[in-house]
């Protein structure tokens, strides 16, 4: 989540879109709220998500249930769409609707491993036939040991509490 954050260049007073909200798009969504995102739109529906999701900072949560996830971002930005979008979760299919969301000179960040499907599409139009400088960016999160301590300690100083993910705690290993 954080790579997907690093990835799209979240910068401050931005308007962000999360696709998938389980661990991954959770903390993509607590990453762009350090980064200082003015607004953080967050796709999901299973209820423990969303409520950590907005504790995590996301201001709107959408449904895919409801509709096309592009269409409920225009309605909720009265037309104009994002600046970022990160997709921690969904199907080759969902990169149409992320390319529909961003503004031109946005930025899609991916951080979900696409299983199956033969191709990516995107919507040539809404990609501004490319020439909207909409990058689509995406790939593994580099590791290492100061990576690892960096992360480490934005736990250890309270800057993120991943007490809400666990499902299991084992005691005594």
């Amino acid at each position: 989540g954080f790579h997907g954050v690093e990835n799209a260049e979240v910068a401050f007073g931005e308007d962000v879109l999360v696709i998938g909200i389980g661990p991954v798009g959770l903390m993509a969504v607590k990453g762009t709220s350090l980064r200082g995102a003015a607004r953080i739109l967050a796709v999901g529906t299973r209820p423990n998500c969303v409520a950590l999701a907005k504790e995590y900072g996301a201001t709107d949560i959408i449904s895919y249930k409801d509709g096309p996830i592009d269409q409920q971002v225009r309605e909720l930005t009265n037309g104009k769409g994002v600046d970022k979008v990160i997709i921690a979760g969904g199907t080759v299919d969902t990169f149409a609707e992320a390319v529909k969301c961003v503004k031109p000179g946005g930025i899609v960040s991916n951080v979900n491993y696409l299983g199956s499907g033969e191709f990516i599409k995107i919507p040539r139009i809404e990609w501004i036939v490319g020439m909207g400088h909409i990058r689509i960016v995406g790939g593994l999160m580099p590791s290492g040991r100061m990576r690892t301590e960096r992360l480490a300690n934005l736990m250890m100083n309270g800057r993120i509490d991943v007490s809400g993910m666990l499902t299991h705690k084992f005691e005594g290993l």
